[in-house]
């Protein structure tokens, strides 16, 4: 029997290779915040950001949905560049 020797990279070959490739970069940015309700007397609101900075989300619960719109429109007030959606 023959040996065949298989070509076996290293670690940093493989990280120079990775690195190297070119990777797609036509994400769509998502900047909204939502409100959804979760159950009887349970709202939320979420703030979530995905773009090409990475992805982030904030959340807060409330009992009504008036407190979760009101706070909705306050983190909208501090980053005009999200968008209200109610779920």
């Amino acid at each position: 029997m023959e040996y065949q020797k298989k070509n076996n990279m290293t670690r940093e070959e493989l990280k120079h290779l990775w690195f190297n490739l070119p990777h797609p970069t036509s994400k769509k940015e998502v900047r909204v915040i939502k409100v959804s309700k979760l159950g009887e007397n349970h709202y939320e609101c979420k703030k979530v950001r995905d773009d090409k900075a990475g992805y982030s989300t904030y959340s807060s619960s409330w009992r009504t949905f008036d407190e979760a719109l009101e706070f909705a429109r306050k983190l909208m007030k501090e980053t005009p560049e999200f968008s209200i959606i109610i779920n």
